[in-house]
C-alpha cells in the first residue's frame, strides 16, 4: 500500500511514514572543529509546493548511504524519517520542526513530479532586523545588495588564512561588511574568477551577524553560506533589472572596479611623519615608523575605566557605572589601556597613543591585571600610578604601525594612534588594504572569532566554520579604541580612574 502524501507544514514530532515531495535547495557538511574537524552530519534545506522551508539532517553514520544521491536543486520523494523540533539557535528556517534521516529513510531523486515546487527561497531581512539579530545566535538570515567593495587575500597573495571581504549596499542604503574565510573564501574566489566580470548584485545566504565591541556590524559566512551573482537567481534578477539596467539606481560606471588591492605601508621617520600632517591633505592613511619609547606621559593617566562588553569609557554615576554605548545601567567596569608614549628617533620626537589590545600585547599584561579599581561610580580611582610592565618598555625600540585620520591634520592634533606594534623592523606588516571613503571597515578585529565560532544542529552539535582567523591580513584592529580619543571623550587622570 502506498504511503500517504504529506506537506512539510503538516509534519508532527515523531517517526513519519508518509511521503513528502520536496526540492533539495542546498546541503553542506556540519563538522566539529573542536574534535579534529569530525563530521557530525550533512545538513540541508528542503522546500515543498507550499514554499514551506524545513531544515534536514543526515547523521554521520548514514552519510555514505545518502550522499551520492544528493544534488542541489533536484527533486526528491522522502518517506520514513524522524521529525524533531527545530533548534532555537542559528535557525535557517521558520518551521517549528526539522527532518532527521534514519536507517530506514527512503530518499529517491525524481526527474519530474506533477507538483510545482519553487526552485529558490531566501530569507532576506532589512538592515535593522539583521542588526537586531547580531550576537544573539537566533537566526542566520540571507542578504542581498549591490557590491561596492571587494577585498581578497587570495587575489593579492597575502599570507595567512584565505579571506574575502565584500561591502554590500542594501536597499536601505546601509552598507554591511561580509567576511568569508578559508574554504568559503576559496570557493568565492573561484566563482568570481570564472564569472568573467565583476558582479553588480550579490546574494549571500546563511550569514551570522556580529556586532564587534559594540560598534561595527559584520556578517560572517557559515558552513551553510552560498553566494549568487546578478541574474543567477530570480530574486537577484529582479534587483538587477531594477537597479542596474538603464534607469536603475546602481552605479552605472562600468569601468569602475569594485576590487580594492593591497597597498604597501610606507615607512616614515618621525620628522617625515610630522611634516606630512602639516603639509598633506586630510585623509585616512597608514604608515610605519621605527622609534624608541623615551617615556610614558601621565598627564591624562595610562588607563581608563571602560565597559567590560565594549571599549567605551563608562559614565560615572553616584554609586554605579553606566555604559551609554551599550545602553546598560549598572555596567561592569574593566580597566583598559590608553597610553601616550613619548617616542624619538634620529630625526625628531612625537607622541604615539596606544589602546588596550596593542598595549596588552606589548606588555603581556592586561590593564585589569596591572592595577585595580578602588571604589565605584563617582568615587572610583586606580590604585597604581604607573605599572612596572609599562615602565619596562621605556628605552626600547619598536616598529609602530600608525593610522592617520582627518583628526591628525587638524590644529588639535597631538598624538598618532598606534594600530600595531612590532618588536623588530623585519616583522613589520605585509601590504594591506587602504580604507576608502564611505566604505565599511575592512578588517574584523582579532577577538571576533572568540565571540562565536560555532553553531548548533537540531541536536545541539557544533557545526560551523570558525568566524575569523587571528588577524589574517595583518591589518589595523578596528575594534573601536581609537574612537575613544577622536570622539572628544578623553580619559581622566589615573588618580581619578
Amino acid at each position: 500500500m502506498a504511503n500517504s502524501y504529506t506537506l512539510l507544514a503538516d509534519l508532527k514530532a515523531g517517526r513519519c511514514s508518509n511521503t513528502a515531495e520536496i526540492r533539495l535547495l542546498r546541503f553542506w557538511e556540519a563538522r566539529n572543529l573542536n574534535k579534529n574537524n569530525q563530521l557530525m552530519s550533512i545538513d540541508m534545506l528542503l522546500i515543498d509546493e507550499d514554499s514551506t522551508l524545513v531544515q534536514g539532517s543526515i547523521p554521520a553514520s548514514f552519510h555514505q548511504t545518502f550522499r551520492s544521491r544528493m544534488s542541489e536543486g533536484s527533486l526528491y520523494r522522502i518517506s520514513v524519517f524522524d521529525v524533531t523540533r527545530s533548534s532555537t539557535k542559528y535557525r535557517l528556517s521558520d518551521a517549528p520542526v526539522a527532518i532527521r534521516f534514519n536507517e530506514a529513510t527512503d530518499f529517491q531523486k525524481q526527474l519530474t513530479i506533477t507538483r510545482q515546487i519553487p526552485t529558490e527561497f531566501f530569507r532576506f531581512q532589512p538592515f535593522d532586523q539583521i542588526r537586531g539579530l547580531a550576537n544573539s545566535g537566533k537566526q542566520l538570515p540571507d542578504v542581498i545588495g549591490e557590491l561596492r567593495v571587494l577585498k581578497s587575500t587570495i587575489t593579492d597573495r597575502l599570507p595567512g588564512a584565505p579571506r574575502v571581504m565584500l561591502t554590500i549596499r542594501m536597499a536601505s542604503d546601509d552598507e554591511v561588511c561580509v567576511s568569508l574565510f578559508d574554504a568559503l573564501a576559496i570557493a568565492f574566489h573561484d566563482k568570481f574568477a570564472a564569472y568573467g566580470k565583476e558582479p553588480k548584485i550579490v546574494i549571500i545566504t546563511s550569514i551570522n551577524p556580529k556586532i564587534v565591541r559594540g560598534r561595527s556590524l559584520y556578517l560572517n559566512g557559515t558552513s551553510a553560506t552560498r553566494v549568487f551573482f546578478d541574474c543567477e537567481t530570480t530574486a537577484g534578477k529582479e534587483v538587477y533589472n531594477r537597479q542596474v539596467l538603464p534607469g536603475g539606481g546602481a552605479d552605472q560606471e562600468g569601468s569602475s572596479s569594485k576590487v580594492v588591492h593591497a597597498q604597501k605601508i610606507e615607512p616614515l621617520t618621525i620628522k617625515e611623519l610630522n611634516d606630512f600632517v602639516l603639509t598633506g591633505e586630510p585623509q585616512i592613511i597608514e604608515f610605519i615608523c621605527t622609534a624608541t619609547i623615551t617615556g610614558v606621559q601621565l598627564d591624562d593617566g595610562w588607563c581608563y575605566i571602560g565597559c567590560s562588553i565594549c571599549p567605551k569609557k563608562l559614565q560615572r554615576e553616584e554609586s554605579s557605572f553606566t555604559c551609554v554605548s551599550c545602553n546598560l545601567p549598572n555596567a561592569v567596569a574593566e580597566l583598559r589601556y590608553r597610553v601616550v608614549f613619548s617616542v624619538s628617533d634620529a630625526t625628531g620626537t612625537a607622541a604615539f597613543v596606544g589602546f588596550d589590545k596593542e598595549v596588552a600585547k606589548l606588555t603581556n599584561v592586561l590593564a585589569s591585571e596591572a592595577a585595580q579599581i578602588v571604589g565605584i561610580g563617582a568615587h572610583a580611582a586606580v590604585d597604581t600610578d604607573l605599572p612596572r610592565s609599562l615602565a619596562a618598555v621605556v628605552d626600547r625600540t619598536y616598529t609602530f604601525q600608525l593610522k592617520l585620520t582627518d583628526f591628525n591634520f587638524s590644529p588639535n592634533h597631538q598624538t598618532f594612534t598606534i594600530s600595531r606594534i612590532f618588536p623588530a623592523r623585519q616583522l613589520a606588516p605585509n601590504p594591506t588594504f587602504a580604507e576608502g571613503e564611505g566604505t565599511t571597515a575592512a578588517a574584523v578585529p582579532d577577538d571576533t572569532g572568540a565571540a562565536s565560532g560555532t553553531t548548533e544542529t537540531n541536536s545541539g552539535k557544533v557545526v560551523m566554520q570558525p568566524i575569523a582567523p587571528t588577524n589574517p591580513l595583518g591589518v589595523l584592529d578596528l575594534s573601536g579604541e581609537e574612537g575613544f580619543e577622536t570622539e572628544g571623550n578623553p580619559p581622566k587622570k589615573t588618580r581619578l580612574g
